[in-house]
């Protein structure tokens, strides 16, 4: 593990042992001070996947409460709209992604507004805050550092909802 993996890994256990109304802001500080960190991600921590976005994990917490996971975003790919089912911090790592948000439900979802998020941006979703679809619309690679509020084992379940 590459001592900025370490140091943030040290900040998020602080972050979800905490009390109080700061959680969301130490969670993305920790998150903007790690991306701030260049070339920490090993080469095969950085490569896409085939036909839609590759998840890598970096860390699960033994405790099972949160697990950090690269998101590796070719040309195009995007995630399904979803919302979440737990909290969620982001920061871009390298490239940009874009997010649009949604209202409406499952039948009848209208975007309503999109957000470039360039190197070193960060976001927070408290979990179930917002409907919204992830996606990189750029021509280069685009690398996000995702921390979710569940253990590893829930990571592909426990986290989004699916809407479209």
């Amino acid at each position: 593990m590459t001592q900025a993996l370490q140091e943030l890994v040290r900040r998020l256990d602080a972050a979800v042992g905490m009390a109080g109304g700061n959680f969301a802001t130490a969670v993305t500080t920790a998150l903007g001070d790690a991306v701030a960190c260049r070339d920490w991600l090993q080469d095969s921590q950085r490569s896409p996947g085939a036909d839609c976005y590759q998840r890598h994990l970096l860390h699960a917490d033994p405790l099972d409460r949160y697990t950090v996971v690269a998101l590796v975003w070719d040309h195009d790919q995007g995630s399904p709209i979803h919302a979440h089912h737990t909290w969620c911090g982001v920061a871009v790592y390298s490239g940009s992604i874009s997010e649009t948000f949604y209202a409406g439900d499952r039948d009848a979802l209208q975007p309503l507004r999109s957000i470039v998020r360039g190197e070193g941006s960060v976001s927070f979703d408290n979990g179930g805050a917002g409907i919204h679809r992830i996606s990189n619309p750029g021509k280069d690679l685009a690398v996000s550092i995702h921390v979710y509020g569940v253990g590893a084992a829930r990571v592909a379940t426990g986290v989004n909802r699916v809407l479209g």
